[in-house]
């Protein structure tokens, strides 16, 4: 498998006078797999995300994606739909589903660049996959905690990207919408895009080709199968997770 994204002996630090976030972190991540990023609050997990897609410049190592610098080569950040965390969002501006939804097509437009008939299509397509075609006219206040998640998904689809990087996209969510989710997620897997989610938990491991336990660096890294295990667990999480 082509390595999409790798990450060599990255260290991280909100605070130059502090310590690190994390440190010397290495990983590589592969076209067509599904990665879980997994571990407790604060440890790191969100930041790494964002160190992956070049929003937080680290003060040691580096990132390629698809063989490039995210931190110079902002080209590159257009093959990656990130989706932040809904709590980093401002529900209440004044823009509708379809709108968020279209937002997804503007790395693709030029300066002054009007939709095309093809850029509509595919933003509907998109919120059809998720399955939210009743609420395209809908405010983003208006919509529940799952149809939320579902519409950045769906904004992200419109990209059309070749890696997805999601943070905390389960949290506080339907179990309608988790598994709508899920299902889209291992559909663009499947067509060879590498896609990354971090969660403080997630029961579906099934859905997983590898889990990365993570908590101010990699605790374990592998397949569920090996690494969700008690023993795993209590070391990323410090006791009972």
């Amino acid at each position: 498998m082509d390595v999409y994204i790798r990450v060599s002996d990255l260290t991280v630090s909100y605070n130059k006078n502090g310590g690190p976030i994390f440190q010397d972190v290495s990983l590589e991540f592969y076209g067509g797999e599904i990665v879980l990023i997994m571990g407790p609050n604060g440890g790191g997990k969100t930041t790494l995300l964002k160190s992956m897609v070049g929003l937080v410049y680290p003060v040691r190592g580096h990132v390629e994606i698809l063989g490039r610098d995210p931190y110079r080569d902002l080209d590159v950040r257009k093959r990656v739909g990130y989706v932040p965390q809904i709590m980093d969002v401002n529900i209440y501006a004044p823009i509708t589903l379809w709108d968020l939804v279209s937002f997804g097509r503007y790395p693709h437009l030029k300066l002054l660049d009007r939709f095309s008939r093809e850029d509509e299509e595919i933003v509907f397509d998109a919120i059809k996959k998720v399955g939210l075609e009743k609420y395209m006219d809908y405010k983003l206040s208006e919509l529940s905690g799952g149809q939320l998640s579902r519409g950045f998904i769906a904004r992200a689809l419109a990209q059309n990207p070749d890696i997805y990087l999601l943070d905390e996209p389960f949290e506080s969510i339907d179990y309608v919408s988790e598994q709508v989710i899920l299902e889209v997620l291992k559909d663009e897997s499947s067509k060879g895009k590498l896609v990354v989610i971090t969660e403080h938990h997630l029961s579906e491991l099934e859905y997983m080709d590898r889990v990365i336990l993570f908590n101010r660096g990699v605790v374990a890294n592998g397949p569920p199968s090996e690494i969700v295990n008690d023993e795993m667990l209590r070391k990323a999480y410090g006791g009972a997770p």
